[in-house]
C-alpha cells in the first residue's frame, strides 16, 4: 500500500473532491453522489478539519435534501452555462479558501489564466453559436491535460483559470506548455468550421508575485494580456518584482 507523507493528504483529499464534483456536475447535474475513498486511512479525519468554513461543504450539505430542484439551482450556482467550468464567483470562492490552506501549511499554489486567440474576429466573422462552441470545446480539452487535483474555471468571456495545488510557477509552466503546444493540433469545434485555436497564457505564484487572491488573478492575468499583446501563442510568467 503507498504511503503518503500527512501534509499530502489534504491535497488528495480536498482538491481530488472539488474535480469530482465538477465532473459530476457537468455529466449528471448531481452532487450527492459519493466521492472515492481516499488511499490514505486518516485522509477522512484531515478531510474533515478542512472543510471546516469551506465553500464546497456548503454545497454538499445543501444538496442533501433529495431534490432535483435544488440540485438543479446548485449546478446553475456552480457552473458557467457554456463550458460547464466552475464560474468565476466559484473559482474565486475556492481560490480564497486554498490561499488560507497554502498560507496556514507553508505550500505553493500556482495560477494558470489561459485566453483563446482571436476570439472577438471569431464572434464577429461566424456569430455566438460558433463563439460558444469553440469555448466549449476548449473547456473540454483543459479538462483532459490538467491534474486531477486542478481546478478549472471560466473566468472571463475569453478567459479560463486553472488553480494548481501547491505547484510553483516553474512547475505550472509544464502544464501550460503542454496545453500551448498541443490546443492549436486540436479541432475544438465543429461549428462554421473546423476550429484550431491558439492560447496566450498567463502564470503566477503565491507567495512570488502576491499573498491575496485577487491580486494572484490579476498578476496571472496582466501577463496573459502581455502575451496575447505580443503576438498570442506564447505564455508569459508574470515578474517578481523587488521589494523597495
Amino acid at each position: 500500500m503507498p504511503t503518503f507523507d500527512k501534509d499530502q493528504v489534504p491535497l488528495f483529499a480536498r482538491e481530488g473532491l472539488f474535480r469530482q464534483k465538477l465532473n459530476q456536475l457537468r455529466n449528471t447535474g448531481n452532487l450527492n453522489q459519493s466521492a472515492k475513498p481516499q488511499p490514505q486511512a486518516d485522509a477522512q479525519s484531515r478531510f474533515r478539519e478542512l472543510e471546516q468554513g469551506s465553500y464546497l461543504s456548503n454545497v454538499q450539505s445543501s444538496t442533501y435534501t433529495g431534490k432535483g430542484d435544488q440540485q438543479e439551482a446548485e449546478r446553475i450556482a456552480l457552473l458557467d452555462s457554456v463550458t460547464e467550468l466552475y464560474n468565476r464567483n466559484t473559482v474565486m470562492r475556492i481560490l480564497r479558501d486554498e490561499l488560507k490552506r497554502t498560507k496556514r501549511y507553508k505550500h505553493s499554489l500556482g495560477l494558470l489564466v489561459i485566453k483563446v486567440d482571436e476570439m472577438a474576429k471569431i464572434g464577429k466573422s461566424f456569430g455566438q453559436n460558433t463563439v460558444d462552441s469553440v469555448l466549449k470545446g476548449t473547456a473540454n480539452f483543459i479538462m483532459s491535460k490538467v491534474r486531477d487535483v486542478d481546478i478549472p474555471a471560466r473566468y472571463d468571456t475569453d478567459t479560463f483559470l486553472v488553480i494548481c495545488p501547491e505547484t510553483d510557477p516553474k512547475g505550472v509552466s509544464v502544464l501550460a506548455e503542454r496545453i500551448r503546444a498541443k490546443i492549436m493540433l486540436e479541432r475544438v469545434s465543429d461549428v462554421g468550421q473546423n476550429w484550431h485555436v491558439t492560447v496566450s497564457q498567463g502564470i503566477a505564484g503565491y507567495p512570488g508575485n502576491a499573498q491575496k487572491a485577487d491580486e494572484l488573478v490579476e498578476a496571472a492575468v496582466n501577463a496573459a494580456k502581455k502575451a496575447n499583446e505580443s503576438g498570442g501563442n506564447q505564455t508569459v510568467t508574470a515578474s517578481i518584482e523587488a521589494e523597495a
